[in-house]
């Protein structure tokens, strides 16, 4: 079994490791990357031509590793962390790299040859992964709440993602059937999609809105209460 966080946000690997789930790194650990970002790479990754436009640009010539790896490292300008989840774009060189087009935000490694480098290594890993018969659960968190929407001058980039999440289940079990997506939500984003669990922030005792590790503890939590299902 593995667990694959998918966005939005890097609470979610970390709480994949703090109950010793966490194998191995993802793509997707540490960065910021709305659940139609994740689609998008998704797509390329598995040189899926469907909706790879969607986002305004043009679709890539192959599709594979080296192309997402592309995708998810240009592009992007500089942008200064002004709390609760919002980010103002600067003129100097910042350690937060984030792409205004897509919202797909580096902001806890530098782009660079060795990045890359390990993305590749990263995707590779999930590429694999998918196309195996291992069974896979895909997990997704929204923003900690309204006082701390993922924001980029002034435009909110968690918006509501179930959409694309059912977009990304489609896709991943075209690939591989033996999969379950986990959504971490507002409560007002609980839906009847099957194909979609709802895991809502009301649900954990003692859950203070603006603290981000909140949401970690949340799916923590939640991953501990079922161990007859994940811990075998």
């Amino acid at each position: 079994m593995k667990f694959i966080p998918i966005g939005l946000q890097c609470s979610v690997p970390n709480a994949i490791a703090s109950v010793n789930l966490r194998e191995y790194s993802y793509p997707f650990d540490w960065l910021w990357s709305p659940s139609k970002t994740t689609y998008e790479i998704l797509n390329i990754l598995l040189n899926s031509s469907t909706d790879v436009t969607e986002s305004g640009r043009e679709p890539p010539n192959k599709g594979g590793v080296d192309e997402a790896v592309i995708y998810m490292t240009t592009g992007y300008s500089y942008y200064k962390y002004v709390g609760n989840e919002r980010y103002a774009s600067t003129d100097i060189i910042t350690s937060e790299q984030i792409n205004k087009h897509t919202g797909l935000g580096n902001t806890h490694f530098i782009i660079d040859d060795e990045y890359k480098s390990k993305l590749k290594r990263r995707l590779e890993r999930l590429l694999q992964d998918i196309k195996s018969d291992n069974h896979l659960v895909l997990i997704y968190a929204d923003s900690a709440g309204k006082d701390a929407e993922y924001m980029i001058d002034g435009v909110i980039y968690s918006e509501d993602p179930r959409e694309y999440l059912k977009k990304i289940y489609d896709l991943v079990r075209h690939h591989n059937p033996c999969i379950e997506l986990l959504y971490f939500c507002w409560d007002q984003r609980i839906g009847t999609d099957d194909s979609i669990t709802y895991i809502p922030f009301s649900s954990i005792k003692n859950w203070y809105i603006r603290d981000w590790n909140g949401v970690s503890v949340l799916i923590q939590q939640y991953l501990e209460e079922n161990t007859d299902k994940y811990f075998i």
